[in-house]
């Protein structure tokens, strides 16, 4: 008797334990709104839920990158929209000077607006976001840009220097592919795709093209106006071509960003189906658990008296 009562203590209290143990689960996933809160909870799916935790947290590291990104490339464009407003502007004044209509005093306020859209030509290319330097390359605490005057003594003898570097900032759109989302300043003011010191045979410098339009006017020498006004507009074209590689640049990363967004939901949704729990199905569960367990433990109990008289008899 007093055997036959032991074993089925012992197994009632197995029984109990395994019933607080599902019970500690249940109760778990409620609170937690998951079905897998410990490898051991599902030991085949603790894997893919592991690779899929990384794509997640990849994809929305890009994503964030790629944000960015397209934040700094709208202020870069409202930036280069400045640039050309400021060359076409000079274009303008260009067209005006050369009128015959104009007189000596004409041509000198003509002279100096082209000196003060210089002045803005400089501020624009020493532009800031977020307190670095859009122009600089990598360099973005170094101010890109500076006038030298060789000699104090002929002030209009000037050059602008270029202190920045000639790398273009990029960022990953996916696949180790890389696309350029800022512009380095010797490219887009100085025609300098190379960065050794000299405008390319392609390119235009856009400051001594202000500079040179500017003594042009003070000279009253028209061929060089005439030239000088060819050279703003292949000025100006240059910015729009460089604008509308970076705006082409945007659409792709637009693109990458809407692809990535998609997988990432799908990725979320993967690791939904082996983490998040039946809301429904759970509660149910863990009333049928408490009912299961609170009668096992009135069973183990009652149980357990028996066997303490018996031994006492």
């Amino acid at each position: 008797m007093k055997s036959t009562l032991a074993m089925n203590y012992r197994m009632l209290s197995s029984n109990l334990e395994r019933a607080s143990n599902r019970l500690y689960d249940l109760r778990q996933q409620a609170a937690t709104g998951k079905q897998m809160n410990r490898p051991s909870d599902n030991p085949a799916g603790i894997r893919p839920v592991l690779d899929y935790r990384v794509k997640t947290q990849a994809a929305e590291r890009s994503l964030n990158q790629m944000s960015m990104a397209q934040g700094e490339m709208q202020v870069l464009d409202s930036s280069l929209d400045q640039v050309e407003n400021i060359l076409v502007a000079a274009k303008e004044t260009g067209i005006a000077a050369i009128s015959g209509a104009a007189n000596e005093a004409d041509r000198q306020t003509y002279a100096d607006k082209i000196g003060q859209l210089r002045d803005e030509l400089l501020q624009a290319a020493n532009t800031q976001n977020g307190g670095k330097y859009m122009y600089a390359g990598y360099s973005e605490s170094t101010v890109p840009f500076r006038v030298e005057i060789p000699d104090p003594a002929n002030p209009d003898d000037w050059h602008v220097e270029y202190d920045g570097d000639g790398h273009a900032k990029t960022v990953d759109i996916g696949t180790g592919k890389q696309v350029q989302v800022a512009l380095p300043g010797n490219e887009l003011f100085l025609g300098d795709y190379d960065n050794d010191g000299t405008t390319d045979a392609d390119g235009e410098n856009l400051f001594a093209a202000l500079k040179d339009f500017e003594a042009a006017i003070k000279n009253n020498d028209e061929a060089a106006m005439n030239n000088g006004l060819e050279t703003l507009e292949e000025s100006a074209d240059q910015v729009r071509r460089l604008r509308g590689r970076m705006g082409n640049n945007a659409w792709r990363i637009e693109r990458a960003s809407e692809q990535l967004s998609g997988a990432a939901i799908e990725f979320e949704k993967i690791l939904s189906s082996y983490e998040d729990a039946d809301a429904l199905e759970v509660f149910s569960k863990l009333v049928q658990q408490e009912t299961a367990f609170e009668a096992a433990l009135n069973v183990t109990t009652r149980i357990s008296k028996l066997s303490i008289l018996d031994f006492m008899r």
